[in-house]
């Protein structure tokens, strides 16, 4: 791994926020500490923390904001919202799946309203972390968390989450395949860069060109899950592969095909590479991202 590739840069980003999530998430309440426990097992069962990195990515290209404690803290809290919506979306009643990262997810190694209540609390409490992340005037945060909650509320995740679970009440149109991922995947990368800007005040201008690039960012990202969801072993993802087209859902691949997505895939990615274009970052890194979102499928 070269020390000057976006695999280095990740893993130094992981790096940081492990350790802060770590200090985040521990709790000397000895009535709670049970709860901090089911908490911490699904934050750090692993992933890349691609969300909280794009953060520190963006803050650090382009705002100058290198180790900036409270951008770190915002990164945090954006990351246990997406941990809380991947332990609801492996319970019995949405995705009902067995392993997450490569481990038993949450409510196997508890119980379901463990993962629940758990969920529940690392959505709560990374929204006052986001409150109190030090160093950003207070109208720039308000503007942050609510980029932030409508990219998880009820203009994002959450109802993409909704029609991705009821699909039998919709279209399996190309119309309802968008809506999904535009929402239910692609709000909240979009969010990680969005919100960056607003945080440091960035003007509306760049604050949408941000979320432009992060849109198409997201949508590539899914377009390359559907892709290898069939393409790879339950292993290498560590999750159960076919899980897509066991439950029958509406993914790029079932509605067009490997060959086509993989071609969407393509056209998504040059589309995010001429959004990063129009922004005036300093290194190669965003781009470098999107190359690594990319190749997943290769």
């Amino acid at each position: 791994m070269q020390k000057n590739s976006i695999e280095f840069e990740l893993s130094l980003k992981k790096r940081e926020i492990d350790k802060n999530l770590k200090t985040l998430l521990s709790s000397k309440d000895r009535f709670a500490k049970p709860l901090y426990e089911a908490m911490n097992y699904s934050v750090s069962a692993g992933g890349k923390r691609i969300r909280p990195a794009i953060m520190l990515l963006v803050g650090e290209d382009l705002f100058s904001a290198k180790r900036h404690r409270g951008l770190i803290q915002a990164a945090c809290a954006v990351e246990m919202i997406h941990t809380y919506s991947l332990i609801h979306d492996d319970l019995p009643a949405m995705d009902n799946d067995d392993f997450r990262r490569g481990i038993p997810t949450l409510h196997k190694r508890y119980d379901e309203a463990v993962a629940i209540l758990a969920g529940d609390a690392l959505f709560s409490y990374a929204l006052e972390i986001f409150l109190k992340a030090e160093g950003f005037k207070d109208k720039d945060k308000i503007n942050g968390l609510s980029l932030l909650l409508q990219s998880v509320g009820t203009r994002g995740m959450v109802a993409g989450q909704f029609v991705d679970t009821k699909i039998e009440m919709y279209d399996r149109s190309k119309k309802t395949l968008s809506y999904i991922h535009l929402k239910k995947t692609a709000a909240l990368i979009s969010a990680s860069f969005s919100v960056t800007g607003a945080l440091f005040g960035a003007k509306q201008k760049t604050i949408e060109g941000l979320s432009a690039l992060g849109e198409s960012a997201g949508l590539l990202f899914q377009i390359v899950d559907d892709i290898i969801d069939v393409t790879q072993t339950s292993k290498t993802l560590g999750k159960t592969a076919g899980k897509d087209v066991e439950q029958n859902k509406l993914t790029y691949v079932s509605l067009y095909g490997i060959d086509r997505a993989q071609k969407m895939a393509s056209k998504e990615a040059a589309k995010a590479y001429a959004c990063a274009d129009k922004l005036n970052f300093k290194t190669n890194f965003v781009k470098e991202l999107l190359a690594y979102f990319h190749r997943r499928i290769k």
